[in-house]
């Protein structure tokens, strides 16, 4: 054992002390810990965290300072226990000590850090829109251990999870643990990332293997929100099993582009936000949450307020062009905010370069509306991909016969273009019609842009739009309505809602 000013260190163990408790202290903080212990009081250079902290990773310098903030605050009123030298590194200024506490070499090499966990990051304001999410939510986590929040990029599964996480927890006194999963590329790092989130400290040179994971959560009343699983979809779907079956108090709450298709998973569709109808009226507009949501984000950005009645259509129509989709609304109003309405009105005829600017703080692909789509696009097969851009020829609903005449050509059979088409809409790039005998699909309106933005870009246009004309000629002759089944009217926003 160490002594180190206030605290007692373990690096067997790989484990702090503060008297005879044990303090909550990340792998990656106490790597760094370990490093300034070893150095004696010598410059531990940012290369050297680097390397011993995150191999083979690529971070930024940030994530040194964010793990020393960590580390000072375990040393207490000892502010320059470790110091930073500018323009080289850091060195750790305290003496250290060894000392006999008298503990057991034996003891397991993998501890849980002490305390209750409650990780959930805050909400800001009122999460507009999603009333009775909370509500049926803690309905389905009460039946099922694992509940998915599914829908397209942007849609606010993430603010609606930690809504629905908080109302749970709090009355109920569970322990909450958030876990984002955005940077996990593989399966050990999604274990490594879900156990430094439980408190979990691997021993030296040792990675948290998953029966880890369920020894670790074995009696405690736990609810977890696991965000952003879509790109490591089948390895966030083990780990959810492993946690559920090691404890029936463990309650999961994972958010994702497509269901996690594991066993007792209920998956929900988050739906965009409810729209106005074409000839709404100035009371109907405004109690949409749609445009609720646009109007707070203008007072936000201090923007005059909206009162007549033809900026309120104009907002409408905004709304509707969006799908009511909260992210493209959000990255809207911060440019009526600058530009005015009409010039964004006049810009959604090519929103993507338009519509960019989003929270700095955010993740990238939160940015802008374009780099929402291409974080789902990128995760698509290539006949999924394939499959996409040709399908942006439909500006209304189509059927599945209508597809296949489209879209098969080339490398793609009839057959192929059918399993795209499931898989296009289990990952919410596809919308489905419901009540109704026969299925008939639907691309929202800025997915439909990103489409024929790639199938332009592809070469592939002419023939497609080619097929597509020959599809409707033939339907016409054969079933004398006109254009069938292919195309029938364009869906209103609020009916692509219900349909979601």
């Amino acid at each position: 054992m160490i002594k180190i000013g206030r605290i007692t260190v373990s690096l067997e163990m790989r484990e702090v002390y503060l008297g005879g408790e044990l303090l909550p202290l990340g792998a990656r903080a106490f790597g760094i810990l370990e490093l300034l212990i070893q150095a004696r009081g010598a410059t531990v250079t940012k290369d050297d965290i680097f390397e011993h902290v995150w191999p083979r990773s690529v971070v930024g310098e940030n994530n040194i300072h964010v793990q020393l903030s960590a580390l000072r605050k375990i040393f207490g009123d000892d502010k320059q226990a470790i110091r930073t030298i500018s323009g080289r590194g850091y060195r750790l200024t305290l003496a250290v000590q060894e000392v006999d506490l008298g503990m057991s070499a034996s003891a397991p090499m993998l501890r849980v850090a002490a305390g209750r966990l409650n990780s959930l990051p805050a909400l800001h304001g009122t999460l507009i829109g999603r009333e009775s999410t909370t509500t049926e939510l803690a309905r389905a986590l009460a039946i099922g251990p694992i509940v998915t929040l599914v829908g397209p990029g942007g849609v606010g599964k993430t603010q609606s999870g930690i809504a629905v996480a908080r109302s749970i927890a709090d009355p109920s006194g569970m322990e909450t643990c958030f876990v984002a999963l955005a940077s996990a590329t593989r399966a050990q790092s999604i274990v490594s990332i879900v156990a430094e989130a439980l408190g979990i400290a691997p021993g030296e040179g040792e990675a948290v293997e998953l029966k880890e994971l369920a020894a670790a959560v074995q009696g405690r009343k736990l609810l977890v929100l696991l965000d952003n699983c879509e790109h490591v979809i089948e390895s966030a779907a083990t780990v959810c099993d492993v946690l559920v079956q090691a404890s029936a108090d463990v309650r999961i709450l994972a958010t994702s582009r497509e269901p996690l298709r594991t066993r007792g998973e209920i998956t929900h569709w988050v739906d965009p936000m409810d729209t106005p109808a074409v000839d709404a009226s100035p009371h109907a507009i405004l109690t949409c949450s749609s445009v609720k949501l646009f109007l707070a984000q203008l007072t936000a950005f201090n923007a005059a307020a909206i009162g007549d009645r033809r900026s309120l259509e104009m907002i409408a129509t905004i709304c509707r062009r969006l799908d009511g989709v909260p992210l493209a609304i959000e990255l809207a109003a911060a440019r009526a905010a600058v530009f005015g309405i009409r010039k964004l009105i006049f810009e959604l005829d090519d929103r993507f370069p338009f519509l960019t600017g989003g929270r700095r703080t955010a993740p990238r692909r939160q940015q802008t509306l374009e780099a929402s789509l291409d974080w789902g696009y990128e995760l698509l097969g290539d006949p999924e991909k394939l499959v996409l851009q040709r399908l942006g020829v439909f500006s209304a609903r189509f059927s599945l016969e209508a597809a296949c005449a489209v879209a098969a050509f080339a490398q793609l059979s009839c057959n192929k273009v059918t399993e795209a088409i499931i898989g296009l809409a289990s990952k919410c790039f596809v919308g489905t019609t419901c009540g109704s005998n026969i299925k008939e699909y639907f691309l929202l309106e800025t997915t439909r842009e990103y489409a024929l933005r790639k199938l332009y870009s592809s070469g592939e246009a002419d023939e497609a739009l080619s097929r597509k004309a020959e599809f409707l000629a033939q339907s016409e002759t054969v079933s004398g309505r006109g254009l069938g089944m292919v195309a029938r009217r364009s869906l209103t926003a609020g009916e692509a809602v219900a349909s979601w």
